[in-house]
């Protein structure tokens, strides 16, 4: 199963990434890694996706989405708190 598929909410372990060094060493950097938890937030325009990692939150494209393998097993990743209102990311 890879990132793509994932519906918001959902949390998985990144068993695989399929990319070019460069974009590895990028996604490792933000903490996107084998082994590592990885929650859909929600769906962004064109199969793109919004993830959390810890305490952090992304985008990754479509394309990229497809090429993480993950494993939707139990993993340690809280869901997110709601923003306060009036506040914006």
């Amino acid at each position: 199963m890879d990132l793509s598929t994932l519906p918001p909410g959902t949390a998985a372990r990144v068993v695989a990434v399929d990319l070019e060094d460069g974009a590895r060493v990028r996604l490792r950097e933000l903490g996107l890694r084998p082994g590592g938890d990885v929650r859909v937030t929600h769906r962004a325009a064109f199969g793109g996706l919004f993830v959390a990692v810890g305490a952090d939150r992304f985008a990754v494209d479509a394309r990229t989405a497809a090429r993480i393998a993950v494993d939707p097993g139990p993993v340690d990743v809280a869901p997110a708190s709601p923003s306060p209102a009036g506040a914006t990311s």
